[in-house]
């Protein structure tokens, strides 16, 4: 097999026909077309791909039956061992002695043993009412199951509905569920807004419809007038501080050259403003260190953007996905938040959304930016922007959107835009900081200089109140 170190152009070049072709044909079926869907590259460590297929099975379905779309995963791993495998017996496994690659028929994914109890409408009934959940007043009545999202080996959301009731079932690692759960119990406990977990069993966590809507959909349609900028800064202050004592997240920025390395691996011609984005953002952090607190001092959601915030009449009335919580810092937060904002306006110079869509997503990022510049260092904020943005531009490739390559630049590109807002905003910081050093300096003259209206208190030339003077030179 040829293959690079981590698998990920053999998984995703003409070679995978191959080997879905021989997993295929072991199950006694028949390959007809294939096309990658999906791909999670972690380059040098390895690659899971997902593949949507057109199979027939003759000795199923009878040898003129037409071929049916089936989902097929795979997975390759270098010298090293495959972690928390569960349930194998159903995967199919080639090797050339030096790479192992394991394929599986969707929803027989290795790592999520409890996926086939709720991927099939006649069994995932059974499977709630072992849990003691009940949809909809009749139980014979059909349900209907919509898959949300799936990431092979790692995750899956599916919504299972009957009569008009639903609920969202996680599928993840067994090993991970009871944490899940507890995290829901102690901020369902301290009044954050989150999913009621209605029934949970080792590596599944079924969890109470929020209300309202989500903001990612509600912002399209109203903008700004979606919810306050400060009731999602309110929002995240709601998260319990006994939830500091977890592990800590560490900031997107953190992973930086991670994700340029995926990105420039997929598109090398963006390798020279991939290196230069990387080093702005860690050489303007570093720069913050000289000037500010830079410690993780908040409880932070760990992936906080539209998706994940539900509204209703103007209000924010729910909280999704709270696997991440825990220490971090409030910039971290909002600029998750605007960069996954930033990305949806620029859709708009695709033809992704129509412009009136764009202006108000645009209005709604001006707006929040600006109130969240008030509760943070807008220098911070503008360079996790970027960060975050660059984990994006992972997106296109690994979901094989039509035409990733540009879409993906396109992202780059709006990564250097909150660079350059980051260069501003610090410019404008250094010169006012520049100025109230040299009015400290200036002569006595023997005049009480008078009083600002508010007075300010010992402590108030701190970096918040610093912040706030900012915000307000740059309008």
């Amino acid at each position: 097999m040829s293959h690079t170190q981590d698998g990920s152009e053999l998984l995703t070049g003409p070679g995978a026909g191959g080997l879905l072709g021989s997993a295929v044909g072991n199950s006694g079926g028949v390959l007809h077309s294939w096309q990658l869907d999906h791909v999670d590259h972690r380059p040098g460590r390895s690659t899971k791909a997902l593949y949507r297929t057109q199979v027939s099975w003759p000795e199923l379905d009878g040898p003129q039956a037409p071929a049916r779309e089936e989902l097929f995963g795979a997975s390759a791993h270098i010298g090293e061992q495959e972690k928390d495998l569960y349930v194998a017996e159903q995967t199919l496994v080639m090797t050339d002695g030096d790479i192992d690659v394991r394929v599986w028929r969707y929803p027989h994914d290795p790592w999520l043993p409890m996926l086939p109890r709720v991927c099939y409408p006649d069994i995932v009934g059974r499977t709630l009412a072992e849990l003691g959940v009940h949809l909809g007043p009749d139980p014979s009545a059909p349900i209907a199951i919509d898959v949300v999202s799936y990431r092979p080996g790692r995750r899956a959301v599916l919504r299972a509905s009957q009569e008009g009731a639903a609920v969202f079932l996680k599928v993840m690692q067994p090993h991970r569920s009871g944490e899940i759960v507890d995290r829901h119990h102690r901020l369902l406990a301290a009044g954050v807004p989150v999913p009621e977990v209605m029934a949970h069993h080792e590596g599944l966590v079924v969890l109470r419809e929020l209300p309202g809507r989500p903001l990612s959909r509600a912002v399209i349609d109203e903008g700004v007038d979606a919810c306050r900028g400060e009731d999602l800064v309110a929002l995240l202050d709601r998260l319990p501080a006994s939830m500091y004592s977890v592990p800590l997240r560490p900031p997107w920025t953190d992973s930086v050259d991670f994700y340029a390395g995926i990105v420039a691996s997929s598109v090398p011609a963006l390798g020279p403003r991939l290196d230069a984005l990387v080093r702005e953002i860690r050489e303007g952090l570093g720069s913050l260190e000289q000037r500010m607190d830079m410690r993780p001092h908040d409880v932070v959601h760990g992936d906080f953007y539209e998706a994940q915030v539900f509204v209703e009449d103007g209000r924010v009335v729910g909280l999704l996905d709270i696997d991440t919580v825990g220490p971090g810092r409030r910039a971290d937060d909002l600029a998750c938040l605007l960069a996954h904002l930033s990305v949806l306006a620029d859709y708009g110079n695709a033809g992704r959304i129509d412009r009136a869509m764009q202006e108000r997503v645009e209005t709604a990022i001006s707006t929040w930016h600006r109130t969240f510049a008030e509760r943070v260092d807008p220098t911070e904020l503008a360079l996790r922007s970027a960060g975050v943005v660059l984990s994006l531009a992972t997106g296109p490739h690994r979901q094989q959107e039509t035409a990733w390559e540009a879409a993906t630049e396109a992202i780059v590109r709006v990564a250097e835009e909150w660079v350059a807002r980051a260069r501003r905003a610090e410019a404008a910081t250094r010169e006012r900081l520049a100025q109230a050093q040299a009015q400290s300096q200036a002569p006595l003259t023997g005049q009480r200089p008078v009083a600002p209206a508010t007075e300010l208190t010992p402590g108030d030339d701190s970096p918040t109140q610093e912040r706030r003077i900012d915000q307000i030179v740059q309008g």
